[in-house]
């Protein structure tokens, strides 16, 4: 071992490196590295998600409840038909009642907005995000002091317990 006078020397020891800063160029460049390693992540993890927890979205459909959903379609299609058909502007009050009774529609009437309408409960084929596949399907007909049409009837077609 080899003194100098002032201890013992164990060698040379390298002088302590300058911290160099980064350039602007070199600096956007890492920055762009992250910003795509990012995404990449970000996209990585959607996609397992997906196939990983997907099922929460999707709603199995069989046979029978697809031809529910099929037969609650043409019903609601059927009655919008119709009504545009027979409960034309000027329709009397006796051929309005007769119509909700034949589709099956309880009628009753809304003094208030001057309208008959009608609501049954009934069953169709609910689309994903939806807890049952009960379903809604209404009529409304205004009507004069009279009782005569005065406007288009509105048919309203709905699955309730959905997000």
């Amino acid at each position: 071992m080899a003194t100098d006078g002032n201890g013992p020397s164990w060698g040379t020891v390298p002088a302590p490196r300058p911290v160099i800063a980064l350039s602007e160029r070199k600096l956007k460049s890492v920055r762009k590295r992250i910003l795509i390693a990012t995404l990449a992540l970000a996209a990585t993890l959607l996609v397992l998600g997906y196939f990983r927890f997907g099922w929460v979205f999707y709603r199995y459909q069989s046979a029978a409840c697809k031809a529910q959903g099929k037969a609650y379609e043409e019903r609601v299609q059927n009655l919008k038909r119709d009504a545009r058909n027979r409960l034309r502007v000027g329709t009397q009050k006796e051929d309005v009642i007769r119509f909700f009774q034949e589709n099956g529609l309880p009628v009753s009437f809304d003094k208030l907005q001057s309208e008959y309408e009608g609501t049954i409960s009934t069953k169709g084929c609910a689309p994903a995000g939806c807890g049952s596949d009960d379903a809604l399907l209404g009529l409304r007909v205004k009507v004069d002091s009279n009782g005569h049409v005065v406007a288009e009837p509105v048919v309203g077609a709905l699955y309730t317990n959905c997000l």
